[in-house]
């Protein structure tokens, strides 16, 4: 999604975790684990065929964890966002972040987090 000129996506956590929850190992992944080169092979594939969203989306299902805290997967998110050029994540939540949550996020990451709606936050990059 463009927005002014900017790179924009939308990330929803919620999916996310259910995604993660029942997430089974491809026969990719697993082959990956035996050979790294057909990961490499594979992930450049993947930049050149997919937008900054569905790369994100990839990147996040192999870096977050359900097992990790909200907070360090929002923080792994937004890290990843950065590397993918984006300039803007709209994150949808399954509940609204706290406040204290939110300022040790914009300290560590130094970002802009605007909250939306109730369970909506734009991420400046």
């Amino acid at each position: 999604m463009e927005c002014q000129g900017k790179t924009c996506v939308v990330f929803d956590y919620t999916s996310f975790l259910g995604e993660e929850c029942s997430k089974k190992w491809t026969f990719l992944e697993a082959l990956s684990t035996i050979a790294p080169i057909f990961s490499l092979a594979w992930n450049d594939t993947i930049k050149t065929t997919c937008g900054p969203e569905e790369r994100l989306w990839e990147q996040a299902m192999k870096s977050l964890s359900a097992s990790h805290s909200d907070e360090a997967n929002i923080n792994m998110l937004v890290k990843l966002a950065k590397t993918e050029g984006i300039q803007e994540l709209k994150l949808v939540m399954p509940y609204e972040l706290e406040k204290d949550q939110i300022e040790r996020l914009q300290q560590q990451l130094s970002v802009s987090i605007k909250n939306l709606d109730q369970d909506e936050f734009m991420i400046t990059l």
